[in-house]
């Protein structure tokens, strides 16, 4: 009950914080390889934000039994990054735009889940070698590769992240990358101490979910915080006027779907997605978060680059959100 109560809560936090100021992750990649860099930089002070809120939250009791940091593989990191950006590009969207799209009335987001469940069960069947360079823990993460305390390098990275987000314009959704990073910052470190509340060991992510339910154990935290996350993108949707239950195009529903496939496995390859690396795993500063992170950019663009020159893709084009 506790489990998932305080997930339900979570991904509500979570999901109104992305539903309101317009955070879906491929939103912000596509729109900073343009040059509009409100949403990447809202992220990187959430990241900041989060940084610090789990630095004090590792000095608490509360935060003993959560996990520290994530193993580096850099193949599978790499790998799974990239099919994550492509995937993004196919499905118009991130995993987690999926979740609280879909709270927000996009009916078609739910193709794209169902392509998403598929795709984490078909890579469970890949197999995928190479090294593990660091095997988790602080010693994965930068910190821990520098031997310098957390608090060393995530407040200076908050004083770095609220200056590039200072005086920056609102985002098309209305909030400005101050606000929005901000509070999804500290949504997210709410929700880690939830995570321990409830007993599960990791913040917000989406990896793991469809195969424990699949084996027949389902993680109920995490079960619930992708339900809350749905919630979370009604109500916010709601507050902000723009709630629009609302169907696809045919062409638009195959991309969600293939696109879908991608992000699962992406992220099952990875060991997270967007959530699981872009914020819960880059809060706690490690290597491998950074690497995925760099390598969903990468696919983005090399999705977007070859969308262009397919002619699939309008070189003109503004991504926005659905």
């Amino acid at each position: 009950m506790v489990a998932a109560l305080t997930g339900i809560i979570s991904g509500v936090l979570v999901g109104y914080c992305l539903q309101r100021g317009g955070l879906c992750f491929h939103t912000a990649t596509r729109t900073a390889l343009r040059g509009d860099r409100r949403l990447a930089s809202a992220w990187l002070l959430a990241i900041a934000v989060a940084a610090v809120g789990l630095t004090l939250l590792y000095a608490l009791p509360l935060g003993d039994d959560l996990n520290r940091g994530l193993a580096f593989r850099p193949v599978r990191n790499i790998v799974g990054g990239l099919t994550i950006g492509v995937g993004m590009v196919v499905a118009r969207t991130c995993v987690s735009g999926l979740f609280f799209k879909l709270g927000a009335g996009m009916l078609g987001a739910a193709v794209g889940l169902v392509g998403w469940a598929g795709g984490e069960l078909l890579a469970r069947h890949l197999e995928i070698g190479g090294p593990t360079w660091l095997s988790g823990g602080d010693g994965a993460t930068f910190p821990g590769v520098v031997d310098l305390p957390r608090a060393v390098v995530a407040v200076p990275l908050l004083l770095f992240a609220i200056a590039v987000a200072r005086g920056q314009r609102a985002t098309d959704a209305g909030w400005t990358p101050l606000r929005l990073g901000t509070l999804l910052g500290l949504a997210v470190t709410a929700a880690w101490a939830l995570a321990a509340v409830g007993g599960a060991s990791f913040g917000p992510s989406t990896v793991g979910a469809v195969s424990g339910v699949a084996d027949g154990r389902p993680p109920t935290w995490l079960v619930c915080f992708l339900l809350g996350l749905i919630l979370g993108g009604a109500v916010a949707a709601r507050a902000a006027g723009t709630f629009d239950v609302r169907g696809e195009r045919g062409p638009r529903y195959v991309g969600l779907l293939l696109g879908g496939v991608l992000l699962g496995a992406g992220g099952w390859i990875a060991g997270g997605c967007n959530l699981g690396h872009g914020l819960s795993g880059a809060a706690q500063l490690d290597i491998s978060s950074l690497v995925v992170i760099a390598a969903m950019t990468l696919g983005t663009a090399a999705a977007v680059a070859v969308g262009e020159r397919l002619g699939m893709l309008e070189r003109s084009s503004t991504p926005r959100i659905e």
